[in-house]
């Protein structure tokens, strides 16, 4: 390969991005417009984009740059959504759950909502029905242009088992992984199956993708239960319960060819890309070109992608996956995506083409012997790109989705300087304020980067993962930082086992190895910000000249100046002198908080009324640790300086949240801290606290923390002192809001530790439910009851 440069052929953008950016562009978008614009095929001025999200949001940006009128749909869930407010025009479909289902499924409604707005074409983005053949035929019959494959090319490459029925019978030099692609889904013939091919084998839902319906199965104990798990899946993410046996390759890596065909029969290849970071099947991290395949091997995969696409004459854009036996070095066909797919953007970073722009353009008649650009029907790339998903999930709890509301949302164009940020995009489509909901993906954000090299790549993709603010949810953000981070990523010989070899080193903080340490350290910053904010907010309030916290009886232990925060359940006590300013310099002294067992319980003492303990419980902390703290000698003390660059006010609901960019020093170190606060006087009522977020660039995440003053610090005891329900376990409590999908136990049924006994679903994904004890199982919900977060699934007696 050459030495890589990019010289920019379209102004860079520095500020937030939501949408696609090209860093650079080989084929600028004036070129297609020219094109389109003298091409005999049809004109097209008005696209409905039927779908949502940040893939909306993308094809908005093309449209934006080919002067094309942008029509969006949008359900109740969404009408906040910036793809709404992006779009030159949006339409309201109604509730996504409503009687009749969801209207981004709804084929006829997206047909007749394109015919009432005048609009040319219809583009479906990913998901939905963007690789449904029956939609793609109705929209060419209603008069519109589908932006995607021929129906004919989607019926036949869009279903696995179809594409290699296909191709067994016509191009018997394609590589088939061996496996079972039959129609019968009798589980008795398919144990038949898995034993010829032998075990490991891989059940894949026939009409799917994006993991959904799909199961590794070792051994055919196992086999029926994952069958019945995988199309109940597949029936739901793609109306089809078919699936389709492979055998399952141990060292594999997950190689896919971009492909793009004309209406004159000129099928190209954008080269590929590597896939092989995936957690549960589904991909986390990207790259373009896979730094492990040869020349040699690159470019035969290529041809054969080429090969495929040109038997049948296929349009628009899709993507030929492979994989790979990395001992061996053969490739086997997987399957063809017809449709644009989500890592698209580090295919564009490395040729330089706008792929949304290709599908007008080729919709519109045009042609690729026109461009000038193709050699032997395959682009050049050059240097390397990473994309990574930033998800709404916990690594730590086998990436269990997380819903709520994004507090703060600041990519890092925001934050570093635009010399930092050339070549970097942000696909997304939220925003400080955001819902994650139970109704859609997991999937925030995709970030993406390039750079001449791969190293240099992966170093920036670090900086831009440490310094991207998104605070209010949990998320695999740290998860992803790790994964670039360790060694074994930067042997190009890394397999799809990558994850589940390493998740235990994954899961950690890849910079700090004590983050409690520096959880307990950065403390005072809620303290500092709650005690300075209070005295500026109240300029005139009485005896407003006396400092915040003055009192008369300084000697007095209990005029002590302290604050509790908690930390992931933690707690800590920071004490502050008298008075407390931004800008100025001040010691203080932070000391985890200890439960005190002095004294040893009697038959009497169990007889104490539960707000009488409270109230001990509450004297003996204030007594041998507060109070005490003068005279303690125990914690060090810090000397802190707190600057604050950046205070904003925004509006959340009916709540006033605070936006702040601060600059903190801790013993003469210093660290920059984004902050997300609650209003202030969330914590002066009794019980209660003031949320507050920092995250910190030098962490690569953010921390947490729960504000008290004494007093509410107090009757929070209180409250967490009542009655506990014994049979309210965590394993029976829903993680999330779901909806129950079965319960595998009837009620009166004797059940044993760790059995499964419902499976739920949200935010697209399936999750088992197992006891955590012995006893007599009584559900609480039944097959197709929604469950709020929290709630009691069922009970043992």
């Amino acid at each position: 390969m050459k030495n890589p440069t990019r010289p920019s052929l379209a102004k860079k953008k520095t500020g937030p991005i939501t949408c696609s950016a090209m860093s650079s562009e080989k084929l600028p978008l004036q070129t297609f417009a020219h094109l389109i614009s003298q091409s005999e095929g049809p004109r097209i001025k008005r696209i409905l984009i039927a779908n949502r999200g940040e893939i909306a949001c993308r094809v908005i940006e093309t449209c934006k740059k080919l002067n094309i009128i942008s029509i969006a749909v949008f359900t109740d869930q969404d009408v906040l959504s910036p793809h709404v407010k992006q779009a030159d025009q949006a339409v309201k479909l109604g509730p996504i759950d409503g009687p009749q289902g969801n209207p981004h499924q709804n084929g006829e409604l997206l047909i007749k909502i394109a015919q009432d707005t005048k609009a040319d074409a219809v583009h479906p983005g990913y998901g939905y029905l963007s690789e449904n053949a029956e939609f793609s035929r109705q929209v060419q019959e209603a008069g519109l242009v589908f932006l995607g494959p021929s129906p004919r090319s989607m019926a036949v490459l869009g279903d696995k088992r179809s594409a290699k029925q296909y191709l067994l019978k016509n191009a018997p030099s394609i590589p088939l992984i061996p496996g079972y692609n039959g129609s019968e889904q009798n589980i008795d013939r398919l144990v038949v199956e898995a034993d010829r091919i032998g075990f490991p084998v891989l059940i894949k839902a026939s009409a799917g993708g994006g993991g959904k319906g799909m199961r590794i199965v070792r051994s055919r104990e196992h086999l029926a239960s994952e069958l019945a798990r995988a199309q109940s899946e597949a029936q739901r993410s793609f109306g089809s319960s078919d699936c389709i046996l492979e055998k399952y390759i141990e060292r594999s890596k997950h190689i896919e060819v971009q492909i793009l065909g004309d209406s004159h029969g000129h099928v190209v290849s954008l080269m590929d890309r590597e896939c092989s970071i995936q957690r549960r099947h589904q991909k986390v991290i990207e790259e373009a070109p896979s730094p492990w395949l040869s020349t040699r091997l690159r470019k035969e995969m290529s041809r054969k992608a080429i090969q495929i696409g040109e038997m049948l004459h296929y349009e628009s854009a899709g993507t030929v996956e492979f994989i790979v036996d990395v001992d061996t070095s053969k490739f086997y066909f997987l399957e063809v995506n017809t449709r644009i797919q989500v890592e698209h953007p580090i295919t564009e970073e490395t040729t330089g083409v706008d792929i949304v722009a290709l599908q007008i353009f080729v919709a519109g008649g045009g042609r690729f012997d026109s461009l000038g650009y193709f050699q032997d029907n395959m682009a050049e790339q050059v240097g390397h790109a990473i994309e990574c998903r930033l998800c709404a999930e916990d690594p730590s709890r086998d990436f269990v989705p997380d819903l709520g509301v994004i507090r703060r949302w600041t990519p890092a164009t925001e934050i570093l300087s635009a010399s930092e940020t050339q070549h970097v995009r942000y696909e997304t489509a939220v925003e400080t304020g955001s819902q994650v909901s139970i109704y859609f993906d997991p999937l925030i954000a995709k970030v993406i980067v390039w750079a001449p090299t791969r190293p240099l790549a992966i170093a920036k993709m670090l900086k831009m993962m440490s310094n991207t603010v998104c605070i209010g949810i949990r998320t695999n953000q740290s998860f992803l930082q790790s994964c670039l981070n360790h060694p074994a990523f930067h042997d190009p010989q890394y397999t799809t086992s990558f994850i589940p070899d390493h998740l235990p080193t994954l899961v950690r903080n890849p910079y700090i190895e004590n983050t409690e340490e520096l959880h307990e350290l950065m403390s005072f910053i809620p303290s500092m910000l709650w005690r300075t904010a209070t005295a500026i907010s109240s300029p005139r309030r009485p005896f407003s000249s006396l400092p915040l916290g003055f009192r008369n009886q300084k000697a007095d232990a209990a005029s002590t100046q302290v604050d509790i925060v908690k930390i992931q359940g933690k707690v800590v006590i920071v004490k502050w002198p008298v008075m407390v300013n931004p800008g100025q310099a001040h010691e203080v002294n932070i000391v985890p908080l200890k439960e005190t067992n002095d004294e040893k319980s009697t038959f009497h003492q169990t007889k104490i009324k539960p707000s009488a303990q409270v109230a001990r419980k509450y004297n003996n902390i204030i007594s041998s640790q507060v109070r005490a703290l003068p005279k303690m000698g125990k914690g060090k003390t810090h000397r802190v300086e707190l600057q604050i660059n950046r205070n904003e006010a925004l509006r959340h609901s009916t709540r006033d949240w605070q936006l702040q960019d601060v600059c903190v020093e801790v013993d003469s170190q210093r660290y920059h801290a984004y902050i997300a606060s609650a209003p202030i006087w969330a914590a002066s009522d009794a019980g209660k606290y003031q949320q507050v977020f920092a995250h910190l660039p030098s962490l690569g995440t953010y921390i947490e923390y729960q504000l008290y003053s004494q007093l509410s610090f107090g009757e929070s005891l209180r409250t967490a002192s009542g009655a506990v329900d014994p049979s309210s376990d965590s394993n029976a409590k829903a993680p999330m809001p779901c909806k129950v999908l079965s319960v595998l136990k009837k009620d009166g049924e004797r059940v044993g530790l760790g059995e499964n006994v419902m499976v739920l679903e949200s935010m697209k994904m399936e999750m088992n439910i197992l006891t955590a004890g012995k006893g007599i199982f009584k559900a609480n919900f039944h097959t197709g009851d929604a469950v709020e977060e929290g709630m009691v699934l069922f009970t043992l007696s």
